[in-house]
């Protein structure tokens, strides 16, 4: 069985065969790392950010910058249910002028 160290250098060493920049390679293990951990926290950006070891407004911008995150954030966290479509106001308690006693 492969060390992880191994294992790493062989992934290393094709990436750098393949004309893979430090950069992009950077990218893409950040954005697989990422996504792993948000999987894991079923979307919850708080739980993964504490797995990931970063802060949580750190996440939020990654989710929002990386190219390969885009629209990520949206499909795995939950969706949020409606109330209602209708909009309830409170009654008016105040009196209306027609009806003050003067």
């Amino acid at each position: 069985m492969l060390s992880i160290d191994d294992r790493l250098n062989q992934i290393i060493r094709e990436l750098i065969g393949n004309g893979i920049t430090l950069e992009q390679a950077v990218e893409a293990f950040e954005g697989k790392y990422i996504v792993a951990a948000m999987s894991a926290s079923r979307g919850n950006v708080t739980q993964a950010s504490k797995a990931l070891g970063v802060h949580r407004n750190t996440l939020h911008n990654k989710l929002r910058s990386q190219t390969m995150l885009n629209g990520f954030a949206e499909s795995i966290r939950p969706t949020r249910r409606r109330l209602s479509a209708k909009r309830v106001t409170a009654p008016n308690l105040k009196p209306s002028r027609s009806s003050r006693t003067r």
